[in-house]
């Protein structure tokens, strides 16, 4: 099933609607990508907190011991327990340099998952709501124990797939965003696609975007089993995430762009899950692309606070 990011892409490679990043600009945004990064790393192990890059960024050490040349953005992973505890701690002494957007335990509640969003940066997506926190940020994704028994895990990967679906649908309908309406009426199919999305949102709006986020991830969260690993709010959902415990943990390690960093454990069976022949570099038309309307970096205050000694 196609998401609106499989439709946007479609419509950029195929009108001039959306504008990319400059060299200088996207050389910008991963320097201040990096040094967001290196906050979240040093509370980490601070605290000794698990946590790994994860999709993309995973991909990108392996293959390019960096970022992507063509991606711009890093995304990260954690065990839910390290997840949930990284919130509280990062809140604490990071809560004057950046802004948290997650269910249960966020600033703010504008995702599936983690955002970590730095101030006085401007960084708004063409799927951002216009009142959305917006700004240059890193993902990262809870890692959720699913259960052992194959019919009941597949209960609720079933369950959450619908959950997600109505998340998105009702984020849709609520943000009132023009830019994606008029992105997604260029043509039939994803016009229709659009217009879908927005009737389930409606039916589905009588509960906040938030509730819904924070249903989404306590359902998630509420398995103890100790088999399988997934990330129910990742790109490839439920069962496209779901591997082995042990191939998820212990942490393994990586070059990028020069830092060492956590990986999966078993990263070649992480990254085969996920794109199958990951060495092989795609075609300009595979490659997935990030859309931004608004992108300003002059605003960070150059004043900050110095990250804190161990």
């Amino acid at each position: 099933m196609k998401r609106s990011n499989d439709y946007l892409n479609d419509i950029a490679r195929n009108s001039n609607v959306f504008c990319e990043l400059t060299d200088k600009e996207r050389a910008d945004l991963k320097e201040c990508l990096l040094s967001i990064y290196k906050d979240i790393k040093f509370i980490c192990e601070k605290y000794d907190l698990v946590f790994m890059l994860s999709g993309g960024s995973a991909l990108g050490a392996v293959r390019h011991k960096g970022f992507i040349p063509w991606d711009d953005d890093i995304d990260l992973m954690m065990p839910r327990k390290d997840y949930m505890k990284f919130i509280e701690y990062f809140k604490k002494e990071f809560g004057y340099k950046y802004i948290l957007s997650a269910p249960q335990k966020g600033d703010v509640v504008e995702s599936l998952f983690l955002k970590v969003i730095k101030k006085n940066t401007l960084m708004k997506g063409v799927k951002d709501s216009p009142d959305f926190v917006s700004g240059v940020l890193v993902d990262i994704f809870p890692i959720d124990r699913i259960p052992n028994n194959l019919f009941v895990r597949k209960l609720h990967s079933c369950f959450l797939f619908v959950l997600r679906g109505i998340c998105s649908c009702v984020k849709m309908y609520r943000s009132k965003n023009a830019y994606m309406k008029n992105a997604l009426s260029l043509n039939i199919r994803s016009s229709i696609y659009y217009n879908t999305c927005k009737i389930v949102g409606f039916i589905f709006s009588f509960l906040k975007q938030s509730k819904w986020y924070c249903l989404f991830d306590k359902c998630s969260s509420l398995s103890h089993g100790d088999k399988f690993f997934t990330i129910p709010s990742g790109r490839a959902l439920y069962s496209g995430e779901t591997l082995l415990s042990k191939e998820f943990l212990p942490v393994s390690k990586g070059l990028f762009e020069g830092i060492e960093v956590n990986l999966p454990n078993d990263v070649d069976a992480y990254l085969t899950n996920l794109y199958g022949d990951y060495m092989t570099i795609p075609p300009v038309e595979k490659r997935e692309r990030h859309f931004y309307v608004e992108f300003n970096l002059s605003l960070i205050h150059i004043s900050e606070p110095t990250r804190p000694r161990l």
